[in-house]
């Protein structure tokens, strides 16, 4: 079984969120299962060219009116071929980056780049022949339309990492565009269109969801979730629009939810128990050398600084925030690192004269593990999460997590609370009880780690043991999605 898995990141080579962490890790994980597995993604110019081989292929594309010149690279990512997709235009200059934030019309530059890139696949799709295409999310939703409109016979399993992005652009701005002729066709069209009529926009994401033999999202209760209408009385995502094209799905058996998995650097042995406790006491003397009480309860919160991440800590309740009521819970302190946009940033920043408060506003890897492994708490009050990936590495280094009980969150922490606790969880059926219930939460934490230091540690080592490996997640989707349609053919 041939699969050639598509993304527009891949780690280590380009990484931007959660998709260049699974588009790294689980097509080895694949092939450590005996799938014969290759990765097809963008050359951008940021990219380190230590990781680049040889020109394998080059041809010619006509492309938004001027002939583009491409050139495949070779790479490798373990034992599994990486496939680059080099272009001067697209990938290279301004468009170096992974992804280009459009400042007058959202979309813009990334649909015109991802439509370029799936068009560009075409040729590589038709010399390796695979059984399988495997695409990621609303930028390659294109490369779906333009397999069906081109009666290509590999089959399509379409992961969707993020239902909240769907690529949306008007049909007036792509009227003269490639992906226009998707349009046009009778068959294919309709399903290009955004199902919310007003919007008079073409929904790359739809047209993936449509078109794939199967698709999957990166958690069981992501995969429910966005079968349900978006309700913002509760703080809650839902589909976003596109429930009933998901529900749709699930009926017809084709959407199913399958859990990431996570590369652990160690197992959890007693000797590496005792070792993690032993690293986190230094950390945590560390962090909070500058707060009055050192050896208070600390709560960590590494992320990005965007409206998922924080915007219930930045909500308010009874005149001031959440995080200025939880900086008020007596015998606790608050260590911050996160970067993003500059409404959450100058949120954080305005605690700075708060004593039990610390927020470094950058993107340090080393200062993100450190706060993962010095604090008691890990803090992640996401409005959504399909996935996550912070949380399985702060139960690694014995860190319980405080999350809010939504998608991939729910899937991956027990709250302590229930048998065999990892960690604490918090929700509500009310935007007002979803706030309130957080900042109890996190005053129960503290009260645990305070007042029932045996509970705590029992806590933090059946954090420290669980483990959710790419092996488990892998076999879901060999059995769930590609032995299924394999078969079919």
């Amino acid at each position: 079984m041939k699969v050639l898995y598509i993304a527009a990141e891949c780690k280590p080579f380009s990484k931007a969120g959660g998709v260049g962490d699974v588009a790294g890790e689980l097509p080895p994980a694949l092939k450590k299962e005996g799938i014969d597995v290759a990765v097809v993604t963008p050359l951008y110019g940021k990219i380190d060219r230590k990781w680049i081989g040889r020109e394998s292929m080059d041809y010619k594309l006509n492309f938004h009116g001027q002939e583009e010149e491409v050139q495949v690279y070779e790479g490798r990512l373990g034992d599994v071929p990486v496939y680059f997709i080099a272009n001067k235009t697209y990938f290279e200059g301004h468009y170096r980056e992974i992804y280009i934030d459009s400042k007058e019309i959202a979309y813009y530059d990334d649909a015109l780049r991802f439509s370029f890139f799936s068009a560009a696949c075409l040729p590589l799709i038709e010399r390796l022949n695979p059984a399988i295409v495997h695409i990621n999310d609303w930028l390659l939703g294109y490369l779906a339309g333009y397999l069906r409109m081109e009666k290509k016979s590999p089959k399509i399993v379409l992961t969707i990492h993020n239902i909240g992005y769907q690529g949306n652009i008007g049909i007036s701005t792509i009227k003269d565009w490639d992906m226009a002729r998707i349009l046009q066709d009778p068959r294919i069209g309709p399903l290009f269109h955004d199902p919310r009529p007003a919007w008079q926009s073409v929904n790359p994401l739809r047209l993936a969801i449509e078109l794939a033999d199967k698709v999957n999202t990166v958690s069981p209760t992501y995969c429910r979730e966005i079968t349900q209408p978006e309700n913002q009385e509760r703080y809650f995502e839902g589909g976003k629009g596109l429930d009933g094209i998901t529900r749709h799905k699930v009926e017809q058996g084709d959407l199913t939810g399958i859990l990431n998995g996570f590369n652990y650097s160690f197992a959890p042995s007693e000797e590496k128990w005792a070792e993690t406790l032993a690293e986190k006491a230094r950390w945590k003397d560390s962090l909070s050398a500058d707060f009055p009480r050192p050896s208070g309860f600390l709560l960590g919160l590494v992320g990005r600084a965007v409206e998922q991440k924080l915007q219930l800590l930045k909500e308010e309740v009874d005149g001031k925030s959440v995080l200025a009521h939880i900086l008020d819970i007596e015998n606790i302190d608050v260590a911050v690192l996160a970067t993003g946009l500059p409404e959450y940033e100058s949120f954080l920043k305005s605690f700075s004269g708060r004593k039990n408060f610390t927020a470094v506003i950058a993107f340090d890897q080393e200062k993100a593990r450190r706060i993962s492994l010095g604090c008691d708490v890990f803090l992640m009050p996401s409005k959504y999460e399909p996935c996550g990936i912070t949380q399985f590495e702060s139960m690694s280094y014995a860190t319980p997590a405080l999350v809010r009980l939504t998608g991939g969150l729910k899937d991956t922490v027990i709250p302590h609370t229930e048998k065999n606790g990892t960690g604490f969880g918090f929700d509500g059926v009310t935007r007002s009880e979803v706030l309130r219930n957080l900042i109890d939460t996190v005053r129960e934490a503290r009260d645990v780690y305070t007042d029932q230091p045996q509970a705590f540690q029992a806590l933090q080592k059946r954090a420290f043991a669980q483990r959710f490996p790419w092996a488990d997640s892998v076999q879901r989707y060999i059995d769930d999605l590609y032995l299924p349609l394999v078969r079919s053919s």
